[in-house]
Order: structure tokens, then C-alpha cells, then sequence
């Protein structure tokens, strides 16, 4: 929902942006206000070869959050933004274990997602401040499938706090979350520049460190690209990313999608190395969305996960994952379900197979 209202240019100064020459140049309308946020809440169900455990929970694919920005028009086309978005502290389905899978509301300060302010001019590209994606966050993300609210290359997200099982059944100190990574970007507190969109090719730095995790002492520099065209009934996004990180291995990832528009037909790729490491990974899904019933379009995909190297040298990551969402638009709703299994397998230790299914909605505002 959107509230317009005029403000003076005292009330603006007020605000605390006269350290930005640009808002000088401001318009005499006032700033555009923006509240949203979503749902995502679901049910999700693990059979880790010995035990079946069931949980209400936050989808952490894209978790519940809540968002207020403000916009404030220039001339010379340029805007600046204020956002703060936050998650709301809901369990989530990426820290359920099975031993724990009560649902409550803990709210700590990593929920803080966003308090960015924005400058955006035309000529220049953007400017960015505050706690906010990086450059490579997304980098590992390129996908037309339609069903990222359920499957997606960030497989851990709904079952990473999940412990898997030796094949005598005991249980391992090795989680879902520990086996695999797509190694894409975060959101810290950092300084942010996006170049302007120059024929489909766009890039962006940043330089930040994490404020809101203690233990974490890394300085980390983003660089990150993207080149997104229409070629009639062809839609293309790529995107490469690299991450320097001055106490740890560096990160490199990429993914690349396309979708056919007349027949919904997509396809995404993706990839990752980290540095130095032995640690890498590969991802392929394909997609299909098509105009079913009249309430919403509907998507179907079907993906696989290949890693290598993660816990210990030698080992290998498997993980196949189908997903549906149906969309209803009047409500701005979406229904999923994903049925996703994981395999792990190292030189040491043999380890059980774990199927995690999830059904849920996601409701926007």
C-alpha cells in the first residue's frame, strides 16, 4: 500500500538527508511512503530414514518480513530512498532440528534486513548506504522458474538445522546446512555503487563488514555484473559474482536463466568455487509456467544439486528437489509445495538419505 503526502522542505531537512547535496535539488512534491511486507508460513515434514518430524513454521526460502521506504523525488530524474525492512522473528525452517520444532516469536537484531538510504541518478548509477544486500547477493540466483517461494538454488533453506543420520541410525553432528552452499551474497553494513544499465550490462562494488553477528571480523569487498535482455519470445538474465574476503577464502559464483515466453518453458544454471578451497558446487532447474485455471498462472520445476568438498575433503552432495506454486492473484497469495531429498556421502562416515516436504502459502501486502 502506498500513502502519498506532502512534506516541506524544512520537514525533509528534519528528516536528517541534508548531508546529501543532492536533496537540494528536490522537487516541490513530497515523498512517496511505501509499508509491505508478507507471510510465508507453511508446514514441513522430515523422514531422516529413522524418524518422521512435522513443524509449522516460517519459510526461510523467503522468510515473514515488513518493510517501510520513503521516496523522494529530484530533479533531473533522480530519487532518494530510505528503506527499513525487517524479518519478524518467527521460527523459521532453517533452524528446526527435531528436537526442538516449537513456533514462536524471538526477535534479535540479525533480523534487521535492511536501513539503507539510496541515492539514484539517471547518469550516474546509484549510491547506496547502510545495511543492505552486497553486490553479489542474488549473484547465485537467476531464475524465470516461478517457484523460487518454494525451490531454489539456496537448497538448505528449508531443512538446514536437520541432522543427518549414520547408516546405523545414530545420529551425526553433520547438518543439511553444513553440506552444501551456492555461496551467494548477504546483507551487511556497507558502502554500495551500481553503475547505470548500459545495453542489459550492469555493474556494482561494496565494501561493508557484519555488525549484527559477533565472531565474524571480515572485511568483505563485492563485485558483482549483470546482463538481463528481451530478444522477443526470449528472456535472458546472467549474473557473475566474486567476493573478497580478507581473514577467509575467497567466493566466486554465477548463474544465468532463460525462459521462452510463449510456452513458460525456463531454464537456470548456477554455480559457485570458494577460493583457495576445495569447496564447489553446481545447479540446473527447469521450469514451466503456464495459465491454468483463471485465478493465477501455475509453475512446475524440477532441479539438481551436485557439491563437492564441503565438511571434509572428498565428500559429495546430492539433491533433487520438484516444486508447484499456484498463484492467486486477486489475493496476492501464492500456495507451494516442494518435496526435496539429500543425499551425503564422505570417505569416513556413511550417512542416511533425509526427504523433507513443505507445503505453505505466502501472502504479500
Amino acid at each position: 500500500m502506498k500513502i502519498k503526502q506532502q512534506l516541506g522542505s524544512a520537514t525533509i531537512a528534519a528528516l536528517g538527508f541534508a548531508c546529501v547535496p543532492a536533496l537540494a535539488q528536490a522537487q516541490s512534491a513530497g515523498p512517496v511512503w511505501d509499508f509491505y511486507g508478507q507471510l510465508n508460513l507453511g508446514l514441513v515434514s522430515v523422514d531422516d530414514g529413522v524418524d518422521r518430524n512435522s513443524a509449522f513454521t516460517d519459510n526461510d526460502n523467503s522468510n515473514s518480513r515488513i518493510g517501510l521506504s520513503m521516496t523522494q523525488a529530484l530533479q533531473n530524474g533522480s530519487e532518494l530512498t530510505l528503506t527499513f525492512e525487517t524479518g519478524l522473528g518467527l521460527t523459521g525452517s532453517s533452524s528446526l532440528n527435531g528436537q526442538d520444532n516449537s513456533f514462536d516469536a524471538e526477535y534479535r537484531q540479525t533480523e534487521l534486513r535492511k536501513l539503507d538510504l539510496r541515492y539514484r541518478t539517471p547518469a550516474m548509477g546509484t549510491f547506496s548506504f547502510g545495511q543492505g544486500s552486497t553486490s553479489t547477493d542474488g549473484s547465485a540466483e537467476a531464475d524465470f522458474s516461478g517457484t523460487g517461494v518454494a525451490a531454489y538454488v539456496g537448497i538448505s533453506d528449508i531443512a538446514g538445522g536437520q541432522s543427518l543420520r549414520f547408516a546405523d541410525g545414530t545420529l551425526s553432528t553433520v547438518s543439511i546446512g553444513n553440506t552444501n552452499s551456492s555461496f551467494d551474497g548477504g546483507r551487511r553494513l556497507r558502502v554500495r555503487y551500481d553503475t547505470p544499465v548500459f545495453g542489459g550490462f550492469s555493474a556494482s562494488v561494496s565494501a561493508g563488514q557484519e555488525v549484527l553477528k559477533s565472531g565474524d571480523d571480515n572485511d568483505y569487498y563485492d563485485v558483482g555484473t549483470r546482463y538481463t535482455q528481451d530478444y522477443g519470445t526470449y528472456k535472458v538474465d546472467a549474473r557473475l559474482g566474486y567476493s573478497f574476503r580478507d581473514s577467509s577464502d575467497d567466493l566466486v559464483m554465477g548463474s544465468a536463466a532463460v525462459l521462452h515466453a510463449p510456452t513458460g518453458l525456463s531454464l537456470a544454471i548456477s554455480s559457485g568455487r570458494r577460493v583457495g578451497g576445495d569447496a564447489d558446487y553446481a545447479y540446473i532447474k527447469a521450469g514451466l509456467t503456464r495459465d491454468y485455471l483463471a485465478v493465477g498462472s501455475t509453475s512446475f520445476s524440477i532441479d539438481y544439486y551436485n557439491g563437492n568438498d564441503f565438511v571434509v575433503a572428498g565428500s559429495s552432495t546430492s539433491s533433487v528437489g520438484v516444486a508447484v506454486v499456484q498463484r492467486l492473484d486477486q489475493y496476492n497469495t501464492e500456495l507451494f509445495a516442494t518435496h526435496r531429498s539429500y543425499e551425503f556421502d564422505s570417505a569416513s562416515a556413511s550417512y542416511q538419505d533425509m526427504d523433507v516436504t513443505f507445503v505453505g502459502a505466502r501472502w504479500k501486502f
